[in-house]
């Protein structure tokens, strides 16, 4: 396959004051040069996938996405490689794809730092990386795009949520006791989330948090860090219990139902957890969860977006945000025929 150069131009656009779609753009001019992918003439464009692992049905349905999008019969052909859950597995899959000279690399990184060298190479050797889901700790012109949720307002969605729910229920003067189901030390909806709960917490005096700690998006740790926790004693009330995933909080719930105490709308502790799985929706309906805060994961058709516009020379977005909803246990049955995940 012979190099091609895709031009992109990122400049900022100003007509009448404003700046168009609202979305951030590079300030400087990129020159993109693609990867030759040796011994490859039959026109498919080479695509590299750096993939985080698959500690959740989140990333099941994410993975799923990439699989179906960029086939063979689209124009594409994947390398994927799976992370295991291991930053140092994924930097190694950086340097391997470069070596192949891939023509795109779609990173999708479990924690944000540890990638300035490699996704720097990346750029030298003329291969434009786009990262999506989570964020990277590296100067936004050596890669092309993000794309991905705002992790940081899905935390605010959930505490606003509840503020409505507890003055619904009268309670808003009460002393509310919180565990915080944190998600993967260091990723970006862990952080987004946590910051988004924390500062909405900080602005209700009678809420606290009881307890707070990791369990890395998996269901069994969330099942075991509940365990632990109740086993304990320490905390004597708890009110909420609040999930930065499904998978997490459907693990809480064994232990919940193990220690034999009572949860949900009809229960004694409020239940909130993020990313809308379809799973979440059957809770919901049986009267296990009261709300979950979508966190899209199909977001293969923007990345190939961007790839298209890049091979026509078209000028990128820096940011590609997805559009997000959060659904409760009074309106889960209106939309979990719709659910694709």
């Amino acid at each position: 396959m012979k190099k091609r150069i895709v031009a992109v131009t990122c400049v900022l656009m100003f007509c009448l004051g404003l700046i168009g779609c609202g979305t951030e753009r590079a300030d400087k001019t990129q020159q993109l040069i693609r990867g030759a992918a040796p011994g490859y003439n039959d026109g498919l464009i080479r695509v590299g996938m750096i993939q985080t692992g698959k500690e959740s049905d989140w990333r099941d349905a994410n993975t799923n996405d990439y699989l179906n999008t960029f086939t063979k019969e689209r124009g594409y052909d994947l390398i994927y490689i799976d992370g295991n859950s291991s930053s140092e597995r994924q930097v190694k899959a950086m340097y391997d794809l470069i070596q192949q000279k891939v023509d795109y690399i779609i990173l999708q990184p479990i924690v944000e730092t540890g990638w300035e060298d490699a996704i720097h190479a990346a750029k030298e050797a003329g291969i434009p990386v786009i990262v999506a889901d989570r964020k990277i700790a590296v100067d936004e012109t050596e890669y092309v795009s993000w794309i991905g949720s705002d992790f940081e307002e899905e935390g605010r969605k959930a505490v606003t949520w509840l503020d409505q729910y507890l003055t619904e229920q009268g309670r808003e003067n009460e002393t509310i006791h919180i565990v915080l189901l944190e998600g993967t030390e260091g990723a970006t909806a862990a952080i987004g989330r946590t910051n988004g709960i924390l500062h909405g917490v900080e602005e209700h005096p009678n809420w606290t948090i009881v307890d707070r700690g990791c369990a890395n998006f998996t269901q069994g740790e969330g099942q075991t860090y509940m365990e632990n926790l109740l086993s304990k004693g320490t905390v004597k009330d708890i009110d909420v219990i609040i999930s930065e995933n499904d998978n997490m909080i459907f693990g809480a719930m064994k232990a919940l139902d193990r220690n034999g105490m009572s949860y949900g709308p009809e229960g004694d502790i409020i239940m909130i957890s993020f990313d809308a799985l379809y799973e979440s929706f059957e809770n919901m309906m049986a009267g296990k969860l009261h709300a979950t805060v979508e966190c899209n994961p199909l977001l293969a058709s923007t990345v190939e977006t961007v790839i298209e516009e890049l091979e026509a020379g078209r000028e990128v977005d820096k940011i590609y945000n997805t559009e997000e909803n959060i659904y409760t246990y009074e309106n889960a049955a209106d939309y979990i025929d719709q659910r694709k995940y």
